[in-house]
Formats: structure tokens, C-alpha cells, sequence
């Protein structure tokens, strides 16, 4: 299995429709969400990979789980449609609302095998070795 996370600052993008907050109740691995993640020029993201969201920008911390459904295609940059940047479809089945976000020193703490202050773009690979790392922090306390 591979596992990458995807960036959110929602300072630079909010797009989520319904809003984001609407949709934190309403996702569960018994109602999931289809959508599309950008990844930048990454390509090597295999069908089924973990897809881990973590939001950026002034409340960092992480906040959802989804699982890679399509690998990487090309498509239209939202800053600059002129642009192309790839995409991976996704499947969310949790997102946890951002006051209840996994916080930085937690992340740091408890899955240290992830840079995760260095993670500033999306596509950004987990290392196999913290991948279990990376899911028994997301049972304690996101599942909890």
C-alpha cells in the first residue's frame, strides 16, 4: 500500500460544495464523497493509495482520509487555466470538522516518521515505514 497527503490551505482555495463544515457531518465510511485532488506534477500514485488531508496555513493540523480512485491525469490549473497540473479522483470517508483537527505537535509526536513540517504541497508521499504510524494516530484520535 502508499499513502501521500494532500495539502488544504483554505486561505488559497474553499471550493468544497457543499462548504466544508456541512460536509463533516455528512462524510463517513458508510456515505462517502467523490471528488478531485490536485497533486502538482506528481505521477506515481498507484489505485487504492491513502490519501491523507492536511489542512495548511494558520490552523495546520490533519483532517480527513480518503482513498486514491484514479490515478494521476493532466487537467487545468485553478489559479491559471493556461496551466495544467495533474489530479487524482479521490473517495472521503472521514473529515473531521478543523476545530477537532489532529494538531502539529500530535502529528509530530505520534507518527514521526512523516516530515510534517515540511509537507507544502499536495502528492507529498508518507514513507511505507510510518504508513501504520500514519493510521494508528488517525484510530486514537480521530476514530475515538
Amino acid at each position: 500500500m502508499a499513502a501521500i497527503i494532500l495539502g488544504w490551505n483554505p486561505q488559497r482555495w474553499n471550493g468544497w460544495t457543499p462548504s466544508y463544515e456541512e460536509l463533516t457531518g455528512r462524510v463517513s465510511p458508510q456515505r462517502t464523497l467523490a471528488g478531485s485532488w490536485t497533486v502538482g506534477r506528481r505521477v506515481n500514485i498507484p489505485l487504492g493509495a491513502d490519501a491523507w488531508l492536511l489542512l495548511q496555513g494558520q490552523r495546520r493540523g490533519l483532517v480527513g482520509h480518503a482513498v486514491v480512485t484514479r490515478a494521476p491525469y493532466s487537467g487545468p490549473h485553478d489559479q491559471d487555466p493556461a496551466l495544467t497540473t495533474n489530479f487524482v479522483d479521490v473517495v472521503w470517508d472521514a473529515l473531521l470538522p478543523v476545530e477537532s483537527r489532529i494538531e502539529p505537535y500530535v502529528l509530530k509526536t505520534e507518527a514521526p516518521g512523516v516530515a510534517w513540517s515540511y509537507v507544502f504541497t499536495s502528492g507529498t508521499g508518507v514513507p511505507a515505514s510510518a504508513e501504520e504510524q500514519v493510521h494508528q494516530l488517525w484510530r486514537r484520535h480521530a476514530l475515538a
